[in-house]
């Protein structure tokens, strides 16, 4: 299978190739002719591409590239016999020894009549010739030769294919030795060379290895052509090689901008360091883009030599990195050239380790800067690598306010590069919080994530939690004094029902399961009192602020007050779910326990409850916020569990404890209407509710009472509970009447004739719905008087006392009409 595009393909036929024996000419005549032009004999491999071209045949077969030679041969090309030329001292020269200089006036003429010949050498051989000349007049280039070079790439790209023509044009990019150290020079024959090649293989999807390598020389010297403008194509298109993707071009011009904000004033007025820096920011920013409007976006042009390129980087890299230079303009364009390689996970993870280094280095901060933002933009592959490398970004410690602002900018880029970096960042955060040397930048950090996704961030937040609190070490204070910290700095994008509900999901891995009982009791109760603080915590100042003036007869800002009460409704709603289905799964609690719990997610427990770990809430706000947290609207879903978890023989809360929660929940809410004027403070639309209710007050006799054979016991329930259940369903029934209004009054006298009071108004005179009840409550005398007689006379207990569950007083019969 051809795994290359050749190269030639699009050149017209050319003549026969020279033959493998033919002599070399060393030197040249000097005047030279198109009749006696002789090309130095080479195998073919040399001066065209075969369909090889540069694609690497085999990894170990490719010699280990060296930085800075002169020679441009093939990064992963066989060194075999056929390209053994090419490493060769002839080779060196080749383009030079078969140029052909003319007049740059009769330069395009000759070419186009070599080309009408068909003379494909002699093109080879003006071509380098044009080059060489322009190599010699570096300084000052003839514009004739120019622009005809600038003709024919526009019009005849496919000219500049060959390999020695190649060559010859990259010679163009590498810096002139001629020149001095700190000279740049006149790029624009290197400018010329760059979009005379983006040119020639603007449509191959194959390049050149040469590239790359003239790319790397000229990022690690003096950056002659790599960061213009005008060259930006070619270098875009050369990048890909590497994978890496750019950073966006707002936070770039954002940084420049800071750092040009933050940079004292000089007396010098172009100082060097800021020609670098602006050179760079043109690069990458704002007008940039005019250059290159028209040119086709980059894509991929190095699809097979990958593994090759990627050792040639990180070899060289390394290579420099353990040098252990001082820190001069070396080092900054080093620097430089891993933000342009940050596609590879190697090159990511050596930037992470020293750039904290170079960010405090005055002369590297702003090309630090970059590289920092091309990691975080490049972290994107989730692997062992990107782990480390977010591990030692969040442990970064930047000390000015400018650093600080670019940090956070790129860890919000870096979440946004993959899923997961969420969760490795907050995990590494709150862990270095936690620790005894916390880094500054975390509560910042903290704040970014949460901007960024704070649904996510809240679920995350709450499984971290959760690991905590399986350990031997209690953490729960700790955990509270965090939590207090985390919605100081993130309040306005703290999802607090999110995080509640992320505490109460059901977590199967093993270090969970296989807890010790004691440890799973501690942190149910755990879990239940962070609950409670977060409720706490999601009182926001205005919210206070609000209830304070509202009390004050300032009724300003009471939808504040209506939109925590709601919100606290649907955490509660998820608390009894969370103690009704996933609690008992995972421990056996003690019915005090089990009580506990609940009373203190619904805020029903003693104050003291709540602030006895840390002495929060302060005492000055303790009995504003807690008076704010317990006075909620409550949901039909929180009653609905509460009387199927007091049905349910398995779950440790008694039928009269699930009746009083219900109770003082309900009176609770029922004053929300009337203090705050909240209309769905108590909405329910079952019918069920009341059936439920009510089976919670029928009397069950204890297991170890024996019936007689063959007698069935009348139902019974128990007063106490009855009249509680009646007066529950009387304030439902005034809440909700086109649901229970109907059915209350038509099945239910008792019901019935407490609604007939309260719509009369009259509490002393018997009403025409008592009589009923009345009869009813007769007949339920005589039933209970039989059932206790019977159980006393079945276990010979006519002269004892009959025991206080079966006192005929604290039962009575069912609520139906007989």
């Amino acid at each position: 299978m051809e795994r290359q595009k050749s190269i030639l393909g699009r050149k017209k036929g050319r003549g026969p190739a020279a033959a493998h024996g033919d002599f070399i000419a060393l030197g040249k005549q000097s005047k030279p002719s198109e009749s006696d032009v002789k090309r130095p004999g080479s195998p073919q491999a040399i001066r065209k591409k075969d369909s090889s071209g540069t694609v690497l045949s085999s990894a170990s077969a490719a010699k280990k590239p060296r930085l800075g030679g002169s020679l441009f041969g093939s990064l992963g090309k066989p060194h075999g016999e056929g390209a053994s030329a090419s490493f060769s001292g002839a080779g060196l020269h080749l383009y030079d020894d078969i140029a052909i200089t003319v007049d740059p006036a009769e330069f395009l003429h000759t070419l186009l009549n070599a080309e009408d010949d068909q003379n494909d050498e002699k093109i080879e051989a003006l071509l380098c010739g044009a080059a060489k000349s322009l190599r010699s007049t570096r300084s000052k280039p003839d514009s004739v030769l120019y622009l005809s070079l600038m003709h024919l790439t526009k019009s005849k790209a496919n000219l500049f294919s060959s390999d020695v023509v190649i060559e010859a044009f990259c010679s163009l990019l590498k810096r002139d030795i001629a020149l001095s150290f700190k000279a740049k020079g006149n790029p624009l024959v290197s400018v010329l060379s760059c979009n005379l090649l983006m040119n020639a293989f603007a449509e191959e999807e194959n390049w050149p290895d040469n590239f790359v390598k003239v790319f790397v020389e000229d990022s690690l010297g003096e950056r002659v052509w790599v960061d213009r403008d005008d060259c930006r194509a070619f270098v875009d298109n050369i990048i890909t090689a590497f994978g890496t993707k750019r950073s966006p071009k707002h936070l770039l011009m954002a940084t420049a901008e800071a750092v040009r904000v933050e940079t004292p004033g000089s007396s010098s007025p172009v100082p060097m360091m800021t020609d670098e820096d602006d050179n760079s920011k043109m690069s990458d920013g704002g007008d940039g883009d005019k250059s290159n409007s028209g040119s086709s976006p980059p894509f991929p042009r190095y699809p097979f030599q990958q593994n090759v390129i990627e050792s040639y980087i990180l070899d060289t890299t390394r290579d420099i990195l353990n040098r252990r230079q001082s820190m001069d303009s070396s080092s900054r364009n080093l620097i430089r050239l891993m933000t342009s390689t940050c596609g590879y996970s190697e090159i990511r993870n050596m930037a992470a380790q020293r750039i904290d280094m170079w960010l405090q280095n005055p002369k590297l901060t702003r090309v630090s800067q970059d590289l920092l933002l091309a990691v975080c933009t490049n972290c994107d592959k989730h692997d062992q690598s990107d782990l480390e490398v977010i591990a030692h970004l969040t442990k970064m410690r930047m000390k000015t306010k400018p650093l600080i602002n670019h940090f956070l900018n790129c860890m919000r880029e870096l979440l946004s590069q993959h899923p997961e970096n969420l969760r490795m960042i907050l995990n590494h955060t709150v862990y270095n919080e936690l620790s005894t040397s916390r880094n500054p930048n975390n509560m910042p950090l903290l704040t970014v994530v949460f901007s960024h996704s704070p649904d996510q961030a809240a679920k995350i937040l709450a499984e971290i939690f959760q690991d905590l609190l399986v350990n031997k070490d209690d953490y729960l204070k700790a955990l509270r004094i965090l939590l207090r910290e985390i919605v100081r700095c993130t309040r306005l994008d703290m999802n607090f029902s999110t995080f509640c509900l992320g505490l109460m999901q059901e977590r199967t891995e093993a270090k969970f399961t296989e807890m010790e009982p004691s440890l799973k009791e501690r942190y149910v109760m755990s879990l239940a009192d962070l609950i409670s603080m977060d409720i706490l915590l999601s009182i926001a100042p205005s919210i206070r602020e609000a209830a304070a003036g509202f009390m004050q007869g300032d009724p300003k800002n009471l939808e504040l007050i209506h939109i925590f009460k709601r919100q606290v409704g649907v955490i509660q709603r998820d608390s009894v779910w969370w103690l009704h289905v996933v609690a008992p799964k995972m421990v056996e609690l003690k019915p005090e326990a089990y009580l506990h719990c609940l009373k203190k997610v619904l805020f029903l427990e003693a104050a003291e409850h709540y602030y006895s770990k840390d002495n929060w809430p302060p005492e000055s706000e303790r009995g504003l916020m807690l008076k704010l947290a317990s006075e909620s609207p409550v949901m039909e879903d929180t009653l609905m569990r509460l009387l199927v978890i007091g049905l349910l023989p398995d779950l440790p809360l008694s039928a009269p404890d699930a009746v009083e929660l219900v109770d003082q929940l309900v009176c609770r809410a029922a004053t929300l209407s009337h203090d705050l004027g909240m209309v769905d403070v108590l909405q329910l639309e079952q019918l069920g509710f009341i059936e439920t209710l009510l089976k919670l007050c029928v009397y069950k006799h204890p297991d170890s009472i024996q019936l007689p054979v063959g007698y069935t016991p009348p139902n019974l329930a128990i007063t106490g509970l009855m009249w509680k259940a009646w007066l529950i369903l009387l304030v439902i029934t005034a809440y909700n009447p086109s649901v229970f209004g109907e059915t209350a009054w038509q099945k239910f006298p008792g019901l019935q004739s407490l609604m007939e009071m309260v719509m009369t108004n009259v509490t002393m005179s018997p009403q025409s719905s008592w009589v009923p009840m009345l009869q009813v409550g007769g007949l339920g005398k005589v039933r209970v008087n039989c059932f206790t007689k019977a159980i006393a006379t079945w276990h010979g207990r006519e002269s004892n006392p009959r025991p206080p569950d079966l006192e005929s007083d604290a039962l009575t019969t069912p609520p139906r009409c007989p």
